[in-house]
């Protein structure tokens, strides 16, 4: 760099994430064709000027960042955190610390949770120690002794794990890089900036799209029970992992919400809801908040509009689209479908909320804080608005724009680069259900000309319809402990309580269980399965002990008599069970299969010999 007198002294100062940033600025200064030696220093001055403004705004959020009281020596510092190796290193560090600590605490007639609760706050100080937050906030712990040991017991082996350190570690790089893009001006509309997300992180995002894609497509998905294999890139393409394909969905749903409102008489408002002037970085009220902080913000904001609401019995629907400032700073669209009588006093409710942060900026002009739009048939119906929304958040597909592609995936890598949540729908039915639904075959729903009816209606794409059919059906979820002993919920398929008033039926839809395989390795594992006998065992619906073919197992028995179902219909449970999951039949029954005893409700059921 060019020192000059002004200059000299206080570069030395600067976190290095500045410095770095004034070393690419300048070395495209100099590539200018009038950029004398005069001039340069001129715009050294310039820079350190302003860096010295906006270094306080990094060092107070990333104290590590901070050289002038010793960062570098400290356990974390930006030269450490920016190399992956290095990183690593210190996970294992972090974890084989916070053993050594578990250690420390004496094996006596303690009570257990008093011991768990130490164990905690010693390994919290070691996390906190490199700026990273620990697993659990002990203010929000529940009063339940068991559930706030169990919860404490969960934390304590995340901050044991090298490999969930690494992950903390790796988001926590992220996070200090893109704030202090954003800090230094490097995100916005001006000729020098880029929108919503800077090159850094645009880049890294990217960076992981094509690490992705490579992995997708050298990889297979494997059904071990038949054999079948599928290449990855095939599946995901009918998924809502690509984009387009969720981009239809998002317009499937917003048009049926729209025709669930005509059906209603139900208007639709248009709302834009933003942050006051210290969330947006172009602002000079900014006061360091970061983009994540100001979505928090949004949140807890609509999370107050709807208890209101709720407490007024203020009936609604429709969806939220999160997006981003040319600086980044987010905001939120409503499509908000509501009865014309009750229009008045939700958008007062709403209205209130938005703007009671930082009122006085307003002044009697509330539009910058909070708008409304009454939707006009003349101008177009709501689905023709949303389209541009939800296409330029996705993947701008047919909207006019040329660089539409482009701005759908800076937005993208906005929303990954922050962890937010861009689409909300509320009101309607979960979307995992309709998807459910979808994936039922006509003989799996047919026992119910009802239930038929709802899987043909999320079949041919009728939201509206699928909304009002589907009072009865709810999701089913079996649940595992994943390595850290959290109960993991993985959807299973759908319960539909008859209208009979009969026990409610279990429908599973994909009893199936693949497993992602390298192409490599995906002949040696077929050849493996050739070489495991077959038996009746093996398609986990007979026993050897029985004679007739067609007989059911003990087995089968046991779930027959437990579900009241035929032996066909049990035989999508018995491989989830086999797996150690525990499948919820309905509100009050649980099954699981504990030692070859089938649990139901705390009941044991021996399958007889």
């Amino acid at each position: 760099m060019i020192h000059t007198t002004q200059s000299r002294y206080f570069i030395k100062k600067l976190p290095n994430v500045v410095r770095e940033d004034m070393q690419r600025l300048l070395t495209a200064r100099r590539q200018r064709a009038a950029a004398t030696q005069n001039n340069l220093a001129r715009y050294m001055d310039d820079l350190v000027n302003r860096a010295l403004k906006l270094a306080p705004f990094i060092e107070d959020r990333y104290p590590f960042a901070d050289r002038r009281h010793g960062a570098k020596h400290e356990r974390l510092h930006h030269e450490l955190l920016m190399r992956d190796e290095a990183l690593h290193r210190l996970a294992q560090q972090l974890a084989n610390d916070n053993q050594a600590l578990l250690e420390t605490f004496p094996e006596d007639d303690t009570p257990f949770l008093t011991v768990i609760t130490a164990v905690y706050q010693a390994m919290a100080e070691t996390l906190r120690g490199v700026h990273l937050r620990p697993p659990l906030s002990e203010r929000t712990l529940p009063n339940d002794l068991d559930e706030r040991e169990a919860l404490l017991l969960i934390a304590c082996k995340k901050m044991l794990s090298d490999a969930w350190l690494e992950k903390q570690l790796l988001w926590l790089r992220t996070q200090y890089l893109e704030y202090a893009q954003v800090t230094l001006e490097r995100v916005g509309d001006k000729a020098h900036q880029h929108r919503y997300v800077s090159r850094l992180s645009f880049q890294a995002w990217k960076n992981k799209q094509q690490a992705a894609k490579r992995f997708i497509e050298r990889t297979e998905v494997l059904d071990e029970e038949t054999g079948e294999h599928f290449p990855l890139q095939d599946v995901i393409a009918r998924t809502t992992a690509n984009p387009e394909n969720r981009r239809i969905e998002m317009m499937v749903r917003a048009r049926g919400f729209q025709e669930l409102a005509q059906d209603l008489d139900y208007t639709c408002l248009f709302i834009t809801w933003t942050l006051p002037s210290r969330y947006h970085r172009n602002s000079p009220k900014w006061d360091g908040l970061s983009i994540k902080d100001g979505h928090q913000t949004l949140m807890h904001q609509w999370k107050l509009a709807r208890a209101r609401l709720a407490k007024a019995e203020l009936p609604y629907f429709g969806v939220r689209v999160a997006e981003p400032h040319q600086d980044g700073t987010p905001h939120a669209h409503y499509f908000l479908f509501c009865a014309e009588a009750d229009r008045d006093r939700l958008i007062a409710t709403l209205q209130d909320v938005a703007t009671t942060e930082d009122r006085h900026e307003l002044g009697d002009d509330i539009t910058p804080r909070f708008t409304v739009i009454a939707s006009d048939p003349a101008r177009g119906d709501a689905v023709a608005y949303m389209a541009k929304y939800i296409g330029k958040n996705i993947n701008g597909a047919h909207l006019p724009e040329s660089d539409a592609e482009q701005t759908a995936q800076r937005v993208r890598a906005w929303a990954s680069t922050h962890r937010l949540h861009q689409f909300q729908h509320f009101g309607g039915k979960p979307v995992g259900l309709w998807r459910q639904l979808r994936r039922a075959t006509a003989d799996q729903t047919r026992f119910d000309p009802e239930l038929d009816t709802l899987r043909q209606a999320a079949d041919t794409s009728k939201w509206a319809l699928f909304c009002q059919l589907a009072e009865r059906a709810t999701l089913a979820y079996e649940t595992q402990p994943n390595v850290y002993g959290e109960a993991v919920h993985k959807t299973v398929g759908f319960t539909w309580a008859p209208a009979s008033g009969a026990e409610p039926v279990l429908v599973t839809p994909c009893a199936r269980t693949y497993r992602l395989i390298n192409k490599a390795a995906l002949d040696a594992a077929l050849k493996a399965r050739r070489a495991v006998p077959w038996s009746t065992e093996n398609k986990c619906n007979r026993d050897l002990h029985h004679p007739h073919e067609n007989a059911p197992s003990p087995f089968e028995s046991a779930l027959m008599k437990v579900t009241g179902w035929t032996q066909k219909g049990v035989q999508c449970l018995i491989r989830p069970l086999r797996r150690g999951a525990t499948l919820t039949l309905d509100r009050h029954r649980r099954l699981s299969l504990q030692n070859g005893h089938l649990h139901v409700q705390g009941a044991k059921y021996v399958p007889p010999d």
